[in-house]
């Protein structure tokens, strides 16, 4: 250890010494005792530093996979893979952002051993993998306390402005103000029939860490209404899975407020890989992934995402067993990787229809569902970029939990009115009111 190191460890034993001397005192050490004590303390410093991790950021540049993220700091193709799945049933990491840093630690006597990875999702959300005794990785999540406010954002269109612009210019970020007025836009035609004075209503959970940084939101509840829109409302429904397919916003009768026919695939949503380049889990080489993968057990049900007649019901070394759908526009969607096949060449199904069960056949490194749609025009796209839903409206149990949850966005609403308003700048015509409720 350096010298300076040495000093640094003997000076916080110093300190330390410091504050107990008055019981040592009282105990009537003696001198040598007390240096003996002292020495210990510097030696259980250092015995605690040697055993910490070298860190090393792993940052995301452009157009990586987490893969080659991980790769870009040492860590070979097995401890990649170990890594990512471990955390694949609670950590989504399938979209990655330019610029986002993980940290990993190596083993200060093997540097090309990791033993900690880090991800911080947010401020106040860590998870953590730690190699244990035996060489495994063990898991652990370290969330930090947090506000959450209920903030209803109330205003009317103004002359040579939009809503979505509106929404954007009184504090909404960007990605509530794309929720806000893609559900409208399912009831309003804000095309044609937007006027200045329509009165819009936005109900949004607001976390924040610290009081003032925002980390996360959701949107409760929107409102329009116009000289040539009657009201409409959005409700927001969500199963105690977060990930659920059915979480959505939807009317107070349970109609699916949403442009698309397109149905998901499984109930659950897990992204385990994106759409695009990266470097593949089994060949460890660069490689385009055509579609998206769904984490899911063996044996989940598959859903047909729309109408269509089966083009492939077969099976290949590399997709394993898989089927294709032909749809009303040309354009096909592909599940591969399954158990089960359900389904034959050239027979109709209808929108979500149980096609097949997940299934890890093929080539493929864990049970998954790889999710493909191709155009009419033979191209693959990003399937993220359909809007899907997984029913077009809630019935039975659902529908009698969303008339629930309705109930208390109403109370909220309630208690949002009463509170105090507050002017966003002189030249909208808005307010926001906000309450926290425990």
């Amino acid at each position: 250890m350096r010298i300076e190191n040495k000093f640094l460890l003997a000076f916080i034993a110093l300190l330390f010494f410091a504050c107990n001397e008055q019981e040592v005192a009282e105990k009537q050490l003696s001198p040598q005792v007390q240096l003996e004590d002292i020495q210990h303390r510097i030696d259980s410093l250092e015995n605690f530093i040697a055993k910490q991790p070298v860190l090393k950021p792993a940052r995301v540049e452009p157009n990586f996979g987490l893969f080659q993220t991980l790769q870009s700091v040492g860590l070979d193709l097995k401890q990649s893979l170990n890594i990512i799945n471990t955390l694949a049933d609670t950590v989504e990491l399938g979209t990655l952002r330019a610029g986002q840093v993980f940290w990993v630690g190596f083993d200060q006597k093997d540097t090309s051993k990791a033993v900690l990875f880090r991800y911080a999702e947010n401020p106040a959300i860590l998870h953590f993998l730690m190699m244990d005794s035996t060489d495994e990785w063990s898991y652990k999540m370290v969330e930090k306390p947090v506000n959450v406010r209920y903030a209803m954002y109330d205003g009317v269109l103004q002359e040579g402005g939009n809503l979505y612009n509106t929404l954007r210019d009184i504090g909404i970020p960007q990605n509530m103000v794309g929720i806000v007025a893609g559900v409208l836009e399912c009831r309003v035609s804000f095309r044609t029939d937007a006027r200045v004075g329509d009165k819009f209503k936005v109900l949004l959970k607001e976390t924040r860490f610290q009081d003032s940084l925002w980390i996360g939101g959701q949107v409760l509840f929107a409102s329009y209404e116009g000289s040539r829109v009657k009201l409409s409302e959005a409700f927001l429904y969500m199963e105690a899975d977060p990930k659920s397919s059915f979480n959505a916003h939807y009317t107070e009768d349970g109609e699916a407020l949403i442009h698309s026919g397109l149905r998901y695939p499984l109930d659950r949503l897990h992204i385990t890989s994106s759409f695009g380049y990266r470097i593949h889990p089994i060949t460890g080489q660069r490689a385009f992934h055509n579609g998206v993968d769904y984490r899911g057990a063996v044996g989940t049900p598959v859903y047909a995402v729309a109408e269509g007649v089966v083009a492939q019901s077969s099976y290949d070394n590399l997709s394993g067993n898989f089927i294709a759908i032909k749809h009303s526009d040309n354009s096909q969607s592909y599940y591969l990787h399954l158990s089960q096949r359900g389904v034959k060449n050239g027979q109709r199904v209808k929108a979500r229809q149980v096609i097949g069960k997940v299934g890890n056949t093929g080539r493929s490194s864990g049970p998954h569902l790889h999710f493909g749609i191709k155009q009419p025009n033979g191209a693959w796209m990003d399937p993220r970029l359909k809007r899907m839903i997984a029913t077009p409206k809630l019935e039975g149990a659902k529908l009698a939990a969303l008339k629930e949850q309705v109930k208390f966005i109403r109370n909220i609403l309630d208690k949002t009115e009463a509170a105090e308003p507050k002017s966003i700048g002189d030249t909208i015509q808005a307010t926001v009111k906000w309450v926290e409720i425990e």
